[in-house]
Formats: structure tokens, C-alpha cells, sequence
């Protein structure tokens, strides 16, 4: 019963202020009055728990049920499923090394945590490399993460729920159920994180609003960014991996190539105008823009076209000393690095890949400078590994971390939908 009254009071509240204002609400203003409904769960008609299964032959109704209510003669209840198919093994998605504690902190998206091992750690044997921490359970609030960034002067681990519930923000000494220290909301579907402890701002992409939004260090709760690169003119679609550099004035995101307009229910009135237009697929491509950029502004540099061998752009991260980007190329199973101040259709300046490697469907890259090493994240495996930072072609990692035991398969689901049956061919597809 009370959920049908927040229902209500959530509509004629968003009824009163669509008739006073011109325009959609904004975000500022719905969010508090959604975040009013949790409690509640969802707004559900009937009451969830209406029906209950009785008997073999039919179904008893608790109250009347609508005569065109779906399923009111089926046995319902709770029914186990015949059999499975999942992942009970963590996957890795970003991945941030600290060398000056020693830690490197990579985001499991298959079930929803946290881990943080031993830079030291890994090694070439088949078992489990288990995690000093490991942040997983309800009041971590942890879903579809996705990137990960690290502030290692405060002890700080930062990532980003990727379909909604902002950045959290914890402490390295925090294990288990654990609640973040602070939470951000950010655009829907953000995935890349980057903190710059020069500028003390932190660059977060964001697929659906096909833009970089920059924000200050210490920003909580609902704020709004400090500078938002996006529009047409930025050339962003889809984009992911993000790398802010502070004392090189500039900010890079990997783009997938596919473009849509997303008219957000803010202000995008004055960076959008005009007419819908339909998407598109483009080439994928690293673009570079001055960290200060602001509004809808052109990139300076751009590295897209056939020679670069971008495919399926992930995580990036650039080494400011050795002046060089790394790019986790999902499409390839390759780590490509170019020179920092690539631009045009350059090849790059080596790529490490191959069988020998281990790398399989990569989604992160991080240079750890101080001990001359880059790490991999993998998501076709259970897997991380580690190669000497100037490593190139088809070469053995150092080490390697495992969240499962070595040969163990992964289901390769990333936030599966809707699945359908071929029943031509005894086969059930899930659309990812």
C-alpha cells in the first residue's frame, strides 16, 4: 500500500513541475524525489505478493485479480530454475596500480566488488591469487563497475557503477560489507575514471551522454561538474577509457566509434538543437582535448583510422615520463602504445599481443613507472598480467594474478539482456 503512495506523490509531483516550467526537469530536482521511493523498492500494481500458488490445479488469488491481468491462471511462487548458466568467479574490468603503497585495486563486474592485491603478488602457478581486501555485499552498493582510479596520499580507491549509482569512493583499509566513505552522482552509464592530484579534479566518461565530465576532487552528493566536454563538435562516441593529465593541460578518452544522440533530462537544449539525428557508426579513435576545455569545443589531436589498429578502445593510461599511451584493445586481445603526442592515422609505436602474452579481451592497462612494469586486465580471462613497461610483441608476462584457477572459462557476459531460445538449433542467445 505504500508503495502506491509514493507512486502517486512521486507523479503529481513531476505533474506540478512540468506545468510551471517550460522545459524538462532537470536532474537536480528528480533525483531527490526518486531517491524519496527507495524505501519502497518500485512502484508495483497490484501489490507484489497479490497472488500466491495453492494447489497443483490452479492458482488462489489473495485479492481480485483484473480479468486482463497477464498470467493470473499460472502457478506461480517460488520456483527454482531448472538449471544456471553463470560466473561464479570475479572479472576483472578497471584496474589502477598504486606503486607508492604497493597496491593495485582492479573492479569485479561479474559479481559486484572490489579487490585489492599485493602489487608484489602474482605469480605463473594455476591457483587463485587471493586479494589482501575485498569490497563485495549490499551496503557497498556496488553493481556493473566499471573504472577504477587511485588517490594514493589519502589511501583511496574510486569506482564507477557504470548503469547507474554514481562513483564510490573507499577506503583502503575497508573489507567486506563495507559502505563508501563518499558517493558521487555522475551521467548514466559512465565507465572510465581518471584522478589528477595536481589539478585535484577527477574526469569521468560517460557513453550515454557521449561526453567527459571534469569534477572537483572533493565533490559529493549532487553536484555539478566543474567543465562537461560535449556536442558534435567534440567528435565523442561512445567513450570509455579516460586519462586526465594535469601538468600536460589535457584529457584523453578511447572512443568505441558509435555515435547516438542521448537528450538527457537536463539542459541539453543548447548543445543539441534542432531536429534529431539518426546514429552512426564511425571509426574508433583516441581523442585529446585541453583539460581546461569547456562546452562543445573540436579536439586537439585525434589518432583514428586503419594503422592505428584501434578496436573495441578500453582502458588507457600514459605514462607522462616515458611520454606514451597505452590502450587496452579489446578487439585484438592487444595492448597498443603510441607516442603521447600521436595524432593522425599512426601505427603504434609496438603493441604486446599474441598467444604467449595471456592477453584475452583486455578492458584496462596501467603503467607503474616507478617499478618499470605495465599491468593488464583481462576480461576474456580470469586474469591479470604484468610485462616489463618497455615489453613488445608476443612475450610471457612477469606474473600473473588469477581470480579463479588457470584454465577456468568465463561466461563472457557483460550486462547480458534479454535472452532468446533457438529452438532449430537447441541454443539460447544472450544479447550483451
Amino acid at each position: 500500500m505504500l508503495r502506491r503512495f509514493a507512486c502517486l506523490a512521486i507523479a503529481a509531483l513531476l505533474f506540478l513541475f512540468a506545468d510551471r516550467s517550460a522545459g524538462p526537469i532537470s536532474a537536480e530536482v528528480a533525483l531527490p524525489m526518486l531517491k524519496a521511493t527507495e524505501p519502497a523498492d518500485m512502484c508495483l500494481w497490484p501489490a507484489q505478493h497479490a497472488y500466491s500458488a495453492s494447489q497443483a490445479g490452479g492458482v488462489q488469488a489473495a485479492v481480485a485479480a483484473p480479468a486482463d491481468w497477464p498470467g493470473r491462471d499460472v502457478i506461480g511462487g517460488d520456483v527454482p530454475p531448472i538449471r544456471i548458466v553463470e560466473d561464479p568467479y570475479p572479472t576483472f574490468d578497471g584496474i589502477a596500480v598504486d606503486s607508492e603503497n604497493d597496491v593495485v585495486v582492479m573492479s569485479d563486474e561479474n559479481r559486484g566488488s572490489l579487490l585489492m592485491y599485493d602489487r608484489r603478488g602474482g605469480s605463473h602457478a594455476t591457483a587463485v591469487t587471493e586479494p589482501q581486501r575485498q569490497i563485495i555485499g549490499p551496503q557497498a552498493d556496488l553493481g556493473f563497475i566499471a573504472g577504477v582510479t587511485l588517490d594514493p596520499k589519502r589511501r583511496e580507491a574510486w569506482v564507477v557503477n557504470n548503469d547507474g549509482g554514481g562513483v564510490a569512493v573507499f577506503s583502503y583499509d575497508q573489507h567486506g560489507n563495507a559502505k563508501a566513505v563518499r558517493e558521487l552522482e555522475v551521467p548514466h552509464q559512465s565507465w572510465g575514471l581518471s584522478l589528477d592530484l595536481t589539478r585535484d579534479e577527477v574526469a569521468i566518461t560517460s557513453q550515454q551522454y557521449q561526453g567527459i565530465s571534469v569534477f572537483a576532487r572533493t565533490a559529493t552528493g549532487i553536484e555539478r561538474p566543474l567543465r562537461t566536454i560535449r556536442g558534435e563538435k567534440t567528435q565523442l562516441a561512445d567513450p570509455h577509457g579516460v586519462y586526465l593529465d594535469g601538468p600536460g593541460n589535457e584529457v584523453f578518452a578511447a572512443n568505441h566509434g558509435n555515435w547516438t544522440e542521448m537528450r538527457s533530462y537536463a539542459d541539453d537544449v543548447v548543445l543539441l538543437p534542432g531536429e534529431y539525428k539518426p546514429g552512426r557508426f564511425e571509426l574508433p579513435s583516441i581523442r585529446v582535448f585541453r583539460a581546461t576545455a569547456d562546452g562543445n569545443v573540436p579536439p586537439i589531436r585525434t589518432i583514428q583510422g586503419d594503422r592505428t589498429q584501434l578496436a573495441w578502445p578500453m582502458g588507457i593510461d600514459v605514462d607522462r615520463e616515458g611520454r606514451e599511451l597505452a590502450v587496452a584493445n579489446y578487439g585484438s586481445s592487444a595492448v597498443l602504445i603510441f607516442a603521447k603526442a600521436a595524432d593522425g592515422n599512426v601505427a603504434p609505436l609496438r603493441i604486446i599481443g599474441g598467444p604467449r602474452t595471456g592477453i584475452v579481451g583486455p578492458v584496462a592497462v596501467g603503467f607503474d613507472r616507478r617499478n618499470r612494469e605495465i599491468w593488464v586486465a583481462n576480461y576474456g580471462d580470469h586474469t591479470a598480467v604484468v610485462f616489463d613497461i618497455d615489453a613488445a610483441g608476443d612475450v610471457a608476462p612477469k606474473r600473473i594474478i588469477r581470480n579463479a584457477p588457470a584454465g577456468t572459462p568465463t561466461t563472457g557476459f557483460t550486462n547480458a539482456s534479454a535472452a532468446a531460445y533457438d529452438s532449430k538449433r537447441r541454443e539460447v542467445l544472450v544479447p550483451n
